[in-house]
């Protein structure tokens, strides 16, 4: 496992590191965020969506659950925060990979029993008002 360190001072840093990433992640990508409510993983998804190509606005699916976005990759964006302790395989999770599709489930600690391999972890902790350390984890498979 790969782990990088990010500090980024205000939410428009915090979007250029997602757009970063999201230039360089593979097709096929699951990306797990963690860390705590209001701590920035939708302005991460932002910034990441932009990598891809989406030219969409990207807004926190939590009463949803996903939303769905087109770009270079295609986006599934999850929001798990109200699936804690649902069995995964009930969702139907692994049915929604595919080669043109990078899936970005928020609160992705909140889905233990996942039916599939998670790509990238990715864990964005509060600093203060306007910093975050954010790691990043590629896990091989």
């Amino acid at each position: 496992m790969k782990n990088e360190k990010y500090t980024t001072n205000s939410v428009n840093e915090t979007i250029d590191l997602g757009e970063r990433i999201g230039t360089a992640i593979k097709s096929g990508a699951v990306v797990s965020l963690t860390g705590d409510l209001g701590v920035g993983k939708t302005a991460f998804t932002k910034g990441l969506a932009l990598g891809l190509g989406i030219e969409d606005t990207i807004s926190s699916p939590t009463f949803t659950l996903m939303k769905e976005y087109e770009g270079r990759l295609d986006l599934k964006h999850i929001d798990a925060y109200r699936l804690e302790g649902v069995d995964s395989d009930s969702l139907g999770l692994f049915d929604l990979m595919d080669d043109r599709t990078v899936i970005v489930i928020e609160w992705g600690s909140f889905l233990d029993d996942l039916d599939f391999n998670v790509d990238y972890d990715i864990n964005i902790k509060y600093i203060d008002e306007t910093v975050r350390e954010i790691t990043v984890s590629e896990v091989e498979a």
